[in-house]
């Protein structure tokens, strides 16, 4: 049960996102820039992937659920918490030890992480326009959970490396939490987050298992 309703949901949402803009705009830069280097492998590549990564879940936990949902929604408290660590696990293994791997290939699951990344990015902001919600009703990547969370993943489907498996988990529990309020609003790009958490999920653990097998 989502301890508040459509409206104060929306009416918070528009508030946080006009007082942070333009760093919506700034946010999507970054991430274009992300999955740049990821298409285009260089020698800083994956430090700059951990970074932006790392950068999207600090900001989205920091301002958006424990600055301004926290107060309306207990569970914004631990979430917001889950994706501060998660920034920083993801700036350990990709911004600082460099564990984070890319390069360029052509597999199903690094085309559908580039899928996912763009949806992220542009796409789910579109559902939610074509929906009727005004700009600032909508979410976006490294400030709203939906977004990040895709983005997130796209990557993930793109890059190799030690420790992945750490920054996996915490992606599916707040995928599961962003799912439910979708659901339970009629926010039709929040309700499908979880699925594709998932759906990507097994494309990685399918990746995985044909690594070791060949």
């Amino acid at each position: 049960m989502v301890p508040l309703s459509l409206e104060v949901f929306l009416g918070t949402l528009e508030d946080f996102n006009r007082t942070i803009r333009p760093m919506q705009a700034l946010a999507a830069i970054f991430g274009i820039l992300a999955l740049w280097v990821v298409l285009k492998p260089q020698q800083m590549s994956g430090r700059l992937v951990g970074l932006v990564l790392a950068s999207s879940w600090v900001s989205t936990g920091l301002f958006y659920h424990l600055g301004v949902f926290a107060e309306l929604n207990f569970w914004d408290y631990p979430i917001g918490v889950l994706f501060v660590l998660q920034g920083l696990c993801l700036f350990f293994i990709g911004a600082l030890m460099s564990w984070i791997k890319v390069s360029s290939t052509q597999i199903l699951s690094y085309r559908a992480g580039l899928a996912l990344g763009l949806y992220a990015l542009a796409g789910a902001p579109l559902i939610g326009l074509m929906s009727g919600r005004g700009w600032a009703e909508v979410g976006y990547f490294a400030s709203s959970p939906g977004p990040t969370i895709v983005f997130t993943i796209g990557v993930l489907l793109m890059v190799s490396g030690r420790g992945l498996a750490l920054v996996w988990p915490v992606p599916l529990i707040a995928a599961l939490a962003v799912t439910i309020l979708g659901v339970t609003f009629g926010i039709y790009e929040d309700a499908a987050v979880f699925p594709l958490a998932v759906i990507a999920l097994v494309m990685h653990l399918r990746d995985r298992s044909l690594q070791n097998t060949g």
